[in-house]
């Protein structure tokens, strides 16, 4: 049962639930390991005054202060003020909630302000606030509760109901508790809200008027005054006073985590008080300064606003230091008993034991300040090796060990104690084995060893003796060397360090190659680009993680994972990587000595870096298991910022670069969170970006594109859903499909076009060989055929006259065939002539007069007149009206018998006129358009005339003669009309 709910009559008291947590506490980690940042106004928080801390439902940071609203991102700030938002008219915020709809609402000491989808929205009394000075918001029952300088009201946006406590008591605090219900103080009351109804609560309250009030974890109750922290529950009370509990004299603020640890926020600093203290204690990172705010995150992070140093957070962090060591360069670590051994690079030997340090030097009897090997010994003993020597410390005293007593060097640079008793030392010049007779034996290149330079030692549980050197792996096995190189599967020759794990499995450790592990001495190597290149210690937990130390930090592995992903690159080891974000002193682990990590008695793990020991529990890490919230921050299209709301975003043709910022709202090491996206529509896999937080893209064709982004916290747990966001990029109108259509359209209608063109000049082509055609059966008509006539009419006659004896008639018969064979062949040249070449070297008139000479017998007397100004045509036209005029004379010649004709050609301005008149026998104009009898001079006559676009006229009558009348536009050579 709830005990807000049923407060009266049971409540749990506080002080059994102090004690229940104590005695269900598995772990809690000590107050000095906790990772501490802070950020300023020189960091971008706008003012250093922080009120509250509020986690809105995407995972972004919101600060209140007096300088206005921030969000923050893990990295940087956004700023909301009169500034930069027209909304706030005070820059003075109080607190924020946010709503079911996920509307963040934001508390000013001038209104309120809703932000949703990216806009904000201010509300004043004219929307139902009792006064603009708002004091603190709270949700519950998917409502919001307003507190105000006047009085507290019920709002959803639109309606505002006022909170009316009994006994017109003054609210003066107000919270959500852990049932939903709402809690609300007045200086000397508790009220409960729920369902509509105001319930005073039957409490012993303390003196001081109230200022705070909650619920804790198991649903008990906490008030906050000026001066003290009061527990109630069930007239039980507990209660932690300023100037008596607390080395303070106001408290601030409260605050129980999510492990049942409290913090108080006083004047004089964060104190805390975990599950199994009695008492609080200071928080020493923050240090004095006046604590305002508190808050918790989803990530378990505690963040501290304070009054004049501004945000700060503290994480609980996988690794811790040893003050004491902070500025020593360490080189080996052991243990013996209860007793952890640090030897350090120029300052001697130090002996840690339950928090005490004893430091052991040359003033002492060591051989040297440098300590480069250390090997637990009998009963508690220690070996140390040096430069200078070898110090075996045992009972208080110490002992040295040089070259003068059989050593083959001094300069010792690994030590390994074996279960008998002995000592197997590494040095520059060889491996020795000290044995307890104090008999020395030497294995050096001469005994088979490939290097004298001897490094990490390593005794297996069959007694072989594994030999790390700088040419390769050597096992020592019954006195005999056996060596293994890259050629045997090692990844490199350059051992740096050996560990057999608790299946037996050989891991070796090399310089710049990797790690190796070998099974039945057969090795194989990893080369992965998620394991450190340079393994400088090995070890094991109770898990069975293997732990990689590296001038780069440690990495955490299942053993498991690297021997069954072997060396697929495909394969995810799901490895895990330790910084200075994770309390490591630094990343650079020491190089120096061995051995550089230990674990110890207690399974916790030590290693040595360059600024002291880096000390982890794995049983007890403090993992991340939340995916980070992932959220894109803003989009550009050539530096123009575009809306990143959920609807798909068009942008026009024409722009070339586009930027994408986004983010991973982890906050327990937010260096850490790694990234990748994919442009879909452009990209076929997904981009690892690393830790960047920018996506670049230039010049993308237009199409529909969806960009996502997924983000990894610090130990490697993937946002598979991520965040997306959806933009069409238009096409240019030249590749729109009204424009591929039109251009289509354009294309067919030229075709056609085109098409058409070609059939008309066909045509035309056709027409013009046609009318040549016409025109030589004209010119045949005119000359050879005419001529062949006149010939068949001489030669009847002249078979006649043969008949009849008139032999001299006959041969002037002949004689005239002869001649108008002679005519023909001359005109059937002269038109062969003009079909090759028509070249008129003589003007029509002059032509028309030889026509009229050769036209003159003796029974045809023919004359030409010629009148007007003479202009030069196109030879084709003079060639039709000459051919017309001869054909003519020629039918007046053969047919007409006619003895007088006349040619009459008048040049007008525009026209030329052609008159031919006879005297002959005439004949019926009616009949003239047909051809009769196999001739064809007419018909021809007006083919020609057509050719010329000229009129042409024939008037003739039986007895009377004939006129025909020619009358034709005159134009150029070009073929356009004179215009005189």
């Amino acid at each position: 049962m709830n005990p807000i709910q049923a407060i009266h009559p049971v409540l749990r008291s506080a002080l059994l639930w102090f004690m229940c947590l104590l005695a269900t506490a598995t772990w809690s980690q000590d107050i000095a390991n906790l990772g501490h940042q802070s950020w300023s106004t020189e960091n971008g928080l706008p003012q250093s005054s922080v009120h509250q801390i509020f986690q809105a439902s995407d995972g972004y940071i919101w600060i209140a202060t007096e300088g206005g609203a921030a969000r923050f991102d893990g990295a940087t700030f956004k700023i909301f003020n009169r500034e930069t938002t027209d909304a706030f008219t005070s820059d003075d915020i109080c607190c924020f909630a946010q709503d079911m709809h996920g509307a963040l609402w934001i508390g000013t000491s001038d209104g309120l302000i809703q932000y949703i989808d990216g806009q904000f929205r201010r509300y004043t009394t004219a929307n139902g606030l009792p006064s603009l000075d708002i004091l603190s918001l709270a949700m519950s029952d998917g409502s919001l509760t307003i507190l105000t300088g006047s009085g507290a009201i019920r709002f959803d946006n639109s309606h505002a109901s006022p909170l009316q406590l009994p006994s017109s008591a003054t609210p003066s605090a107000i919270a959500a508790s852990s049932d939903n219900t709402l809690l609300l103080t007045s200086p000397t009351k508790v009220f409960l809200y729920r369902q509509g109804n105001i319930e005073t609560l039957p409490l012993q309250l303390p003196k001081e008027p109230i200022l705070g009030a909650g619920t804790l974890p198991n649903h008990s109750l906490w008030l906050r005054t000026r001066r003290t922290i009061t527990f109630v529950e069930n007239g039980h009370q507990r209660i932690l006073e300023a100037g008596h509990d607390i080395p303070a004299t106001q408290i601030n603020s409260f605050l129980a985590d999510s492990r049942g640890d409290l913090w108080i926020g006083t004047n004089k600093g964060l104190f805390y008080l975990s599950k199994n203290d009695t008492r609080p204690q200071l928080q020493p990172a923050i240090g004095s300064n006046a604590i305002l705010s508190l808050f918790e995150d989803k990530e378990s992070n505690l963040w501290v606003g304070t009054e004049t140093t501004g945000l700060h957070i503290l994480r609980r962090q996988s690794f811790r230091t040893l003050p004491a060591f902070s500025d020593r360069i360490v080189t080996a670590i052991t243990q013996t008993g209860d007793s952890m051994w640090i030897g350090t690079n120029g300052d001697g030997l130090d002996r840690w034991q339950s928090g005490k340090v004893q430091h052991l030097s040359t003033h002492d009897g060591m051989a040297s300040e440098i300590i480069l090997s250390l090997a637990p010994g009998a009963h508690d003993s220690l070996w140390a090796g040096t430069p200078d020597g070898l110090n075996h410390i045992a009972h208080g005293k110490i002992s040295s060990y040089t070259s003068a007593d059989g050593l083959p060097d001094d300069f010792i640079r690994s030590l390994l104690a074996d279960a008998d008793g002995s000592l197997w030392i590494g040095t520059r010049r060889g491996l020795a084995h000290l044995e307890s007779n104090n008999n020395v034996t030497t294995w050096t290149r001469a005994n088979g060893l490939k290097s004298d330079l001897i490094g990490a030692l390593l005794k297996s549980g069959s007694g072989d003796l594994w030999i790390g050197t700088l040419d390769g792996l050597s096992r020592l096995t019954h006195n005999k060397l056996s060596t293994y190189t890259t050629h045997d599967g090692l990844s490199g020759d350059i051992i740096t360090s050996l560990f057999k794990d608790s299946h037996h499995t050989l891991w070796i450790g090399t310089k710049e190659n990797g790690l190796s592990y070998a099974t039945d001495n057969t090795f194989t190597s990893l080369h992965r680009s998620d394991l450190p290149k340079t393994i400088d210690s090995i070890l094991e937990d109770d898990s069975g993680y293997l732990w990689l130390s590296s001038v780069r930090g440690i990495t955490r592995v299942s053993r498991f994972e690297l021997i069954a992903c072997g060396t697929s690159p495909t394969c995810n080891l799901h490895a895990i990587s330790y910084g200075y974000a994770d309390g490591m002193p630094t990343e650079e682990t020491s190089t120096i000595g061995h051995p550089a990590a230990w674990r110890t008695t207690e399974g916790l793990l030590w290693f040595a870096t360059r600024k002291g020991v880096a000390i982890a529990d794995p049983n007890h890490l403090s993992e991340n298991h939340i995916p980070p919230p992932t959220v894109i921050e803003r989009f550009t299209v050539d530096d123009t910022d575009l809306s990143i709301a959920s609807n798909e975003q068009s942008i026009p043709p024409g722009h070339s670069r586009f930027v994408f910022d986004y983010a991973g709202l982890s906050y327990v090491a937010p260096s850490k969170v790694r990234y990748r996206y994919i442009l879909e529509g452009f990209d076929k896999q997904w981009t690892q970006a690393g830790s960047r937080r920018t996506a670049y893209y230039t010049n993308l064709p237009p199409r529909h594109y969806r960009f996502r982004v997924q983000a990894a916290n610090n130990d490697g747990i993937w946002n598979e859903t991520g965040a997306a966001l959806a933009f069409y990029v238009q096409p240019p109108f030249y590749r729109k499909p009204w424009f591929i259509l039109l251009c289509i359209a354009l294309i067919a209608a030229i075709a056609t076009l085109l098409y058409r063109l070609r059939v008309r000049r066909l045509r035309s082509q056709f027409e013009a060989v046609l009318a040549e055609r016409n025109r030589m059966a004209r010119e045949i008509h005119d000359t050879l055929a005419q001529s062949f006539v006149g010939v068949s009419v001489q030669l009847e006659l002249a078979s006649q006259l043969l008949t009849q004896s008139q032999i001299p008639a006959a041969h002037q018969q002949l004689d005239r065939t002869r001649t108008y064979v002679r005519e023909g062949l001359a005109e059937a040249r002269r038109s062969i002539w003009n079909l090759r070449a028509i070249t008129a070297q003589h003007s029509l008139p002059t032509r028309l007069t030889q026509l009229i000479e050769k036209s003159n017998t003796d029974h045809l007397k023919a004359t030409l007149n010629i009148g007007g100004t003479y202009r030069p045509l196109a030879p084709a036209v003079e060639d039709e009206v000459l051919r017309i005029a001869q054909e003519a004379l020629t039918n007046t010649t053969r047919h007409a018998q006619a003895t007088q004709a006349s040619i009459d050609l008048r040049y007008h301005s525009a026209r030329l006129t052609l008159t031919i008149t006879d005297d002959g026998r005439g004949f019926e104009s009616t009949d003239s358009s047909l051809p009769a009898k196999g001739h064809f001079g007419l018909q021809g006559m007006r083919e020609r005339a057509a050719q010329i676009n000229a009129q042409l006229t024939i008037e003739s009558a039986p007895g009377k003669g004939t006129i025909i009348t020619l009358d034709a536009p005159i134009l150029t050579e070009k073929g356009t009309k004179h215009n005189g």
